[in-house]
């Protein structure tokens, strides 16, 4: 095995596929789960194990990567270009695609070059303020209806809205404060459309005990989860499916830091703020003979360059470690992790398929 590798506790992630699809069951939802976090074949063979049979990815060229293991209900949660419609038509002559819409122009663009059916859903913003129609403009929202309904190749299937900012969240609590009032907005509107709604976000999935008016979730980061979900409590330790193996190659005793090969082309810039507000990169965890434990305070990963990390430690854990030792570190983002290494190893050391891997 080399290193930094990104190890995957399979035992792990199929737990977290198995409570997250009782859990659209036990509420009466239907589950189409994102699969952009871990864009691999064999973990999307977990999720049909426990009988799911609708997807989520993020591009199209994902979707295509999907459909090769016979997916064949696959929503792009992305407002697709014009300028993917040929190979969209493609894809739409053997599976069932949907894309996500914003605007009426590109609807139009699309029926009139389009020769197979394509599914829409029309996105909502629900203040997270990266794309979509406000949940309360209806008459915009009216207005992009008609337009698929007056076409001859698109179908209506719904909304489609993502809270992102519940991630900005630091706890339960203020998880469901946020999403209370979007989920009372989300049930005016199914008032004035009564149509379906999909919901998807990994905190708010994991946290809520009801969905409301939601008839379909697809969350995507929970089948792997990460030490940002643990510090918003959407999950716990335990939870974490996937953790950066890397090995130390320098010692600085003056200041009890370690370099390590694990940079930014591995764990990507994303961060979380320690108590001071600094940011960090990730949290050592202990070692184990069957991968690792626990996460052990006071050793984070303080600072990355594109392939240079450093560990500011406690000096117990500076003077346990030699170099050339391999540690585990819990990424902050595990999706933005997992699409950087492009590849998984077991704790087994057996490998495991990634889409960046793959050629087309």
């Amino acid at each position: 095995m080399t290193f930094p590798s990104l190890i995957l506790d399979s035992d792990t992630a199929k737990r977290n596929i198995k409570k997250m699809t009782r859990k659209a069951s036990d509420l009466n939802v239907e589950f189409r789960p994102h699969f952009k976090t871990h864009q691999s074949l064999e973990v999307g063979k977990w999720f049909r194990n426990e009988g799911v049979k609708a997807i989520t990815v993020s591009s199209v060229k994902m979707a295509e990567f999907f459909s090769q293991d016979s997916w064949k209900d696959i929503t792009i949660a992305f407002p697709v270009s014009i300028h993917d419609v040929h190979r969209l038509n493609e894809l739409c002559s053997t599976v069932t695609v949907n894309i996500l819409a914003v605007d009426a122009q590109t609807l139009k663009e699309f029926d009139g070059k389009l020769t197979n059916k394509l599914g829409i859903y029309i996105e909502l913003d629900p203040g997270y303020g990266r794309s979509g129609i406000p949940i309360n403009d209806f008459f915009t929202l009216d207005d992009l209806k008609s337009v698929v309904e007056q076409s001859e190749h698109l179908i209506f299937k719904g909304f489609y809205t993502h809270a992102g900012h519940s991630y900005k969240c630091r706890n339960k609590q203020e998880i469901q404060e946020l999403v209370g009032p979007i989920l009372d907005q989300l049930t005016n509107l199914k008032e004035h459309f009564d149509d379906p709604i999909c919901f998807g976000d990994t905190p708010s999935c994991s946290v809520l005990d009801s969905f409301g008016p939601i008839d379909q979730i697809s969350p995507g980061n929970f089948v792997f989860y990460d030490w940002t979900q643990t510090k918003i409590n959407s999950c716990s330790e335990e939870d974490i499916a996937v953790a950066m193996f890397c090995h130390v190659v320098a010692k600085y005793p003056k200041r009890n830091q370690l370099l390590i090969h694990g940079g930014a082309v591995h764990f990507s810039k994303d961060n979380f703020p320690d108590n001071d507000d600094n940011p960090y990169f990730g949290i050592v965890a202990q070692k184990t003979d069957n991968g690792w434990g626990a996460s052990i305070p006071g050793n984070i990963l303080s600072s990355i360059s594109q392939e240079h990390g450093t560990i500011t430690c406690t000096p117990e854990f500076f003077d346990q470690v030699n170099v050339g030792d391999i540690i585990p570190i819990l990424p902050i983002h595990s999706c933005l992790t997992a699409d950087l290494m492009g590849e998984y190893a077991s704790i087994e050391g057996i490998s495991i398929d990634h889409m960046t891997r793959k050629t087309f």
